[in-house]
Formats: structure tokens, sequence, C-alpha cells
């Protein structure tokens, strides 16, 4: 028979730490509440079978770590944390490495668990704000030892270089149709959005050359070609000769990818900021991260995210290089189609078609507050079988729609009710007063209809979508009546913080009073 199997042997992870501040006061601290809670992390991770929740008590505390203990970086160096005071290479190398550690331990648990589009929100919020820290620490120049990689991303080296940023892309659209519950997290979003913007452009508002753009393709743009140039001639590396397109594509391939090694052995920074920067773009507008044919409740480990890079031609037909990123079982990690990242009206119905019909990973990327979505998903005519689908942007389209396509959401509302509700979705700016007038005032039916699922994620997405952002310097005015343009109609209309914070600003008193009203109509103790 043998002997028994011994009992494992629990190891105690803490995640609290009295002596720690919640805020990182100095780099010491700051490297100090990561490594901690890192090492916290992967004890937990590793003892899953003991623990019970595991993976949800690493993302709350890797959440945690990336959005309040690393204090939020400032584009002015004289008023930001990780630039004011002088720092090591040491303790820029180190801290960069931890920050690429937890990002990973957070991929890897926020994968174990179910994934809400409310929790997506928030995980590339984090992942944004870990990317915006990763941009300011990579831009010290160490006090010591300088690396040739921060001399050149931050323009500080000497010669005819520039700072070099790290665009927002599609974290400032399709990451605007996720629902934000949380204050905190809703303003840290545009906190880290205002600062990607920052190091993106220019003082003269012109656009800067910018770096590791995964989301807008898998091969190196001009921004990665340029820092490449810049990397070789300083570290003496080979360089293409005749320097074509395709020859500095594919030497820019080989330095970023890591397959020749010569920059990653000097600069390990650069791995890691490199790394950082693929979690946040990913996040936002990548596919599924891990394999289909897995089992649902598979627990991942903070090693499966590991990153594994190396290059390949685009096709037979087109020997470009891109990269070819994988993890979580050699899945590769492949981005959305880059269209869906634009704010163009022109390619909005375009964005729906090449998202609809893809992975539940994918779909999840859509408002689920746009009039076209819901009706596509939710009319009695789509919900029986395919059809061909149908695009609403304007009242007049409602008007149009038959009744088999029009949603009742199992007729809970009246036809006529459920035209009404639609048309508020086709005014993003006003629909929140609206939509809480229609339930709290009128007939007390409505309300009882939000007992229906679908209903309750449409009203949800509505109020807690943020919608585009409009940055501090938008100069645009209306000098037209109506807005011809849909594209400057949107951005006339964006917020510096969200539909939900405009309203609670600007016009609190209809918000509140339809609350009380619904609390009223619903009952004691049933609101």
């Amino acid at each position: 028979m043998g002997h028994p199997k011994p009992d494992p042997i629990l190891i105690p992870a803490i995640l609290t730490d009295d002596t720690m501040p919640v805020v990182a006061t100095d780099f010491q601290t700051a490297s100090s509440s990561l490594l901690r809670i890192c090492n916290a992390c992967s004890l937990l991770m590793q003892q899953r079978q003991l623990v019970k929740n595991a993976p949800a008590f690493v993302a709350s505390a890797a959440q945690y770590a990336l959005t309040v203990t690393l204090p939020m970086p400032d584009l002015d160096p004289e008023h930001c944390f990780w630039r004011k005071s002088p720092m090591r290479r040491e303790t820029q190398i180190n801290l960069l490495f931890l920050l690429r550690r937890m990002c990973r331990i957070y991929s890897a648990a926020t994968e174990c668990v179910q994934k809400s589009r409310g929790l997506i929100a928030i995980r590339t919020t984090a992942f944004a704000a870990a990317a915006c820290v990763g941009d300011a620490i990579s831009r010290v120049v160490a006090s010591d030892d300088p690396s040739p990689f921060a001399l050149h991303y931050s323009g500080e080296c000497e010669g005819p270089t520039q700072p070099f940023g790290i665009e927002a892309g599609s974290f400032g659209t399709l990451a605007a149709n996720l629902p934000i519950h949380d204050p905190h997290y809703c303003a840290l979003r545009f906190q880290c959005l205002d600062y990607l913007r920052g190091v993106s452009h220019k003082m003269d508002g012109t656009d800067r050359l910018t770096i590791f753009n995964f989301d807008l393709g898998q091969s190196p743009m001009a921004g990665d070609i340029e820092l490449c140039t810049q990397l070789s001639i300083q570290l003496a590396l080979p360089r293409p000769y005749p320097a074509t397109e395709s020859a500095n594509i594919a030497h820019a391939a080989a330095l970023i990818s890591g397959t020749s090694g010569s920059i990653i052995e000097v600069l390990p920074e650069f791995e890691y900021f490199r790394d950082v920067i693929f979690h946040f773009k990913h996040s936002v507008s990548g596919k599924a991260a891990t394999p289909d044919n897995v089992d649902e409740f598979k627990t991942w480990l903070p090693s499966d995210a590991t990153l594994r890079w190396s290059t390949r031609p685009i096709s037979q037909e087109d020997p470009t290089l891109e990269y070819h990123v994988t993890a979580f079982q050699s899945h590769r990690q492949e981005f959305v189609d880059p269209v869906t990242g634009t704010t163009e009206s022109k390619s909005t119905f375009k964005r729906f078609f090449s998202l609809f019909g893809k992975s539940s990973a994918e779909r999840q990327k859509l408002s689920s507050a746009d009039p076209t979505n819901i009706v596509n998903t939710c009319g009695d005519k789509f919900q029986k079988g395919k059809h061909k689908p149908i695009s609403v942007h304007n009242e007049d389209d409602i008007l149009h729609l038959k009744t088999e396509e029009l949603p009742t959401f199992g007729n809970v509302l009246k036809p006529a009710d459920a035209e009404r509700f639609l048309s508020f979705m086709t005014v993003p700016y006003i629909r929140i007063p609206l939509i809480m007038d229609f339930f709290a005032n009128g007939d007390p039916a409505r309300l009882m209809a939000l007992k229906t699922k679908s209903l309750q994620l449409i009203v949800d997405a509505a109020l807690f979508e943020p919608g585009l952002w409009k940055p501090a310097d938008f100069t645009e005015t209306v000098n037209e009546v109506p807005i011809v343009d849909l594209d400057k109609l949107q951005a006339l209309l964006a917020t510096p913080l969200g539909t939900l914070f405009n309203e609670i600003a600007k016009s609190p008193d209809v918000l509140t009073s339809c609350i009380v009203n619904c609390g009223a109509c619903a009952g004691h103790g049933r609101w």
C-alpha cells in the first residue's frame, strides 16, 4: 500500500502590512510594497487548491497595488513623484521588473475569475495606470549610470533627438464602451488618458513619435524604427544597408522582439517596459488571451502569463516581419481589427460588424447602450434567427423599424415605450436624465420591467459607460446648427470625466429626484 501522501503545508500569505504606507512615499517603499505584494500573490496562486477564491484575492491585491499604492505620474517633472527626486539605475531597473511581474500576476489572476464588462473596464484602467507609471520610470535619467534607453526615450540624449511617447490608442475609444461603477477608477481612467495624451503630443499640439503601437499593427512603425536606429548607433549595433523600408522593419522587429538579443542583453529595462505596454494594449483591444479548449475552471499561474516573443513573415506573399507573441500555453496574443479603435463615424457600423460576429471576448468591446447593438441583439426578429444587421443612428431609423425588429425585452415594455426608450440611446449626452425620468415617472410597470436581465444591462451601460474623453486643451466650438460633421459632434459632446460625472456636476437635481422616486415606487425594502 505504501505510505499515505502527507498533508500539504499551508504557507501564510500576508497581503496587509501596517508598517508600509497605503501610497508609496519614496522609491524604497514603492519597490518594497510591490515586492511584498508580488510575493504574497505568488504564494496564494501556488496554493490555489488550499485557499478558496485565491485568484480573486490576488486580482484584488494586484489591482490595488497598480491603482493605489503606486502614485500616478505627472507631466511636469518637478511635480512628478517618479522624476522629481534622483533615482539610481538599479532602482529604475528593479521598479520596472516588479511592475512587469505585477502585470503578469494581474493578467493571470483576472483570467481565472468570471469576467464581467465592469471587471474588464477596471482591468484596462489598472493596466493603463501601470503603463503610465512605467512610462514615467523609463524617462528617468539615472543619477549614477544613465540608461541609453532612458536618454533616448526622454529626449535627453545629446544630438538631434526628440522624446518618444506612448499612445492611448483604443483605450480612449473601445474602453469608453465599458461601464465603470467606482468613481475612483472612473477618475483614474481620465487621469491616465490625460497623461498619455501629454506624452504623445508636443507643446504645439502636433503628434510626437510613439512606440509599441501593438493595437495598430504587429509590425514596427515609424517611432519604433527611429528609436531602434538611435539605440543601434549608440550601442554600435549593426544597421541594415541599404536602409530600405523592409530592412528597417526587420531590424526593428528583431531588436524589439529580442530575437537578436542585442538590446535586451544590454538594456533589460527595455524588455520590461515593452511587456508592460503590451499587457496594457492587449487588455483594451486584444482578442481572447487564453485558448478556448481548456477547462473553464483552470487556474492560471503568473508564469503562464509570461510573454514569449518571436517574429514571423505576415504571409507567404508578404515577407514583412511581424511580432508573434504567445502566452497561456503558447496561445497567440492577437488584437481586434484596428478599425475598431477609430473614432470616425463612418466606421461605426463597420466596427459593429468587425466585433459582433466574433468571440465573446471581442463582443464585450461593444457598447451595451448603442442602439445598433440593442436592436441587433434584443429585437425579436434577430433572437429567432440570423438576419442581416440593421444600422440605427437616429430617431428616424427607430421609427422605420418593423414590429418584429423592435426590442420589447420579452414584452415587458409596450411597443410605444420600447420606441421611446430606444430613442434615448441615440442622444448619449442627455440620455441619463431621460432614462431615469422614463422609469421614475409614469407607468409603474416600467420600473418593474427592470427585473429583465437584458434591460438591466442596457440601463447599467447607459448610466456608467464613461463615453469619449474631452481633453483640457479642446478648443472646438459650435459654429453651425445642426452640426453636419458627426465626428465633430461626437468630439463636442465628449466629457472630461464621463457622462455620469458630467450629469452630477451640471444637473444633479433631475438625477437625485428620479432616484428618490424610483425608491418610493419600488417600496420599502425592495430598492
